[in-house]
């Protein structure tokens, strides 16, 4: 397909192929300052990690977004398990001659950043899990929902959309990523995003981070496996300073994971973002959530 061939191209342009002890993994980075390793969702890829962490690069921080093995150019034999992810950023800080960073896991990149963070403590300036899959889970998607993200021509018609007419994939995008929001809530949402050109633009970006999704499918497929029989994730073994953020009206992944992980690493800080979806940077109430982040990515 030739828009797949011309977006593949247009993604190329923005990262290189970093060979390391763990195998090929596709890396961009931006920004100077304390590294971050950013550990992204899925069906996602290194530029779903730059959109999603562009907060940390505008507060002085260099981010450093892998595709995880599966997406894009990064092969599936980088790393199929969390574990083995963990072990693939630790090569890539190897090549790169990085010694320490801070890692950010958010959405399914939540179980290689938590191993991360267990099998590498020296390594680790703060763990940030955010709206992050910490425990077993099967994503809660409609068949037209999966389409959606899944299939070439619904993700086609999606990033049309989104770009002709925003607003109607800013509703659709809040109504699926939160719960328990009333109509006026929701509305105050969408409001508070397509009214702000810079936040919107950003929503449509995240939009666009499921295409190709040919080029995904491999890791988004290896993420469901892994998550549906997760194993119980090293928490006990954290030892850096960890903040967990969440929404209080996640429509995806249940607040459950977030207190679980709370209770579990030593120390952990856990902020609730109120009406926060899962798409944390793009609720009204994240400001606080991004500044404590800021400053856990300084603190060395």
């Amino acid at each position: 397909m030739r828009w797949a061939a011309t977006l593949m191209t247009a993604l190329d342009d923005r990262a290189q192929l970093l060979g390391t002890a763990r195998g090929p993994v596709q890396l961009a980075r931006e920004g100077s300052g304390p590294p971050v390793v950013v550990s992204h969702g899925g069906p996602g890829g290194f530029d779903l990690g730059l959109v999603w962490c562009r907060h940390l690069r505008d507060a002085g921080c260099e981010l450093l977004a892998p595709s995880r093995p599966g997406y894009l150019r990064t092969p599936l034999s980088s790393g199929r398990t969390p574990a083995e992810q963990a072990d693939l950023y630790a090569a890539m800080l190897d090549a790169l001659h990085i010694e320490q960073a801070t890692v950010v896991g958010f959405s399914s990149g939540g179980p290689s950043a938590v191993h991360f963070a267990a099998r590498y403590p020296d390594r680790t300036i703060a763990l940030l899990l955010e709206a992050a899959i910490l425990l077993p889970f099967s994503a809660p998607l409609n068949a037209l929902q999966r389409a959606a993200i899944a299939t070439g021509p619904a993700v086609w018609l999606t990033a049309l959309i989104a770009r002709r007419n925003p607003k109607v994939v800013t509703k659709l995008s809040v109504a699926g990523m939160s719960a328990g929001l009333d109509k006026e809530q929701k509305r105050a949402a969408v409001d508070w995003i397509t009214s702000d050109p810079t936040r919107l633009r950003r929503l449509q970006e995240i939009a666009a981070c499921t295409a190709p999704p040919r080029y995904r499918a491999p890791g988004w497929n290896n993420d469901q496996s892994n998550e549906a029989q997760l194993a119980p994730l090293p928490f006990a073994e954290v030892a850096a300073p960890t903040l967990i953020a969440h929404g209080a009206n996640e429509g995806i992944i249940p607040l459950e994971h977030a207190r679980t992980a709370a209770d579990r690493i030593a120390g952990a800080e856990l902020m609730l973002v109120e009406e926060g979806h899962h798409a944390l940077c793009l609720s009204g109430a994240y400001d606080p959530v991004a500044r404590r982040q800021t400053e856990l990515a300084h603190s060395r």
